[in-house]
């Protein structure tokens, strides 16, 4: 079998999901992730950035569902957000939207500011 092959099959793909605040573009937390994301050799199946986070619970959020989905169709294995805040400040609503996550057999990951040597 090829070897660019599997690794092609074997790269993670994420679902990028940004906030978007006062009207004003994310381009810290879209590099921040875009630099995690590099770090780790996985790729970006789509970027989300969503101008209802601050407005809607998790549940509520047509963006945060459309990226949900994507794991649900297994066109990518994880979200990648900036901070847990990202998805909600309050703790019971993010854990019971990573329980639908899981389910979908993915995960969420914080991006956290990383440094090249």
């Amino acid at each position: 079998m090829n070897a660019r092959r599997i690794e092609a099959v074997d790269r993670l793909q994420v679902v990028m999901y940004l906030a978007k605040t006062h009207s004003h573009f994310p381009e810290r937390e879209l590099r921040t992730c875009e630099a995690y994301a590099k770090a780790f050799n996985w790729g970006i199946d789509l970027i989300v950035v969503d101008d209802e986070t601050t407005r809607a619970e998790p549940e509520r959020r047509p963006m945060l569902r459309a990226a949900l989905q994507r794991l649900q169709d297994r066109q990518a294995g994880a979200i990648l957000v900036p901070s847990k805040a990202t998805i909600s400040p309050i703790d019971g609503e993010f854990n019971d939207f990573a329980k639908r996550v899981e389910k979908a057999s993915a995960f969420i990951q914080v991006a956290t500011a990383w440094r090249c040597a």
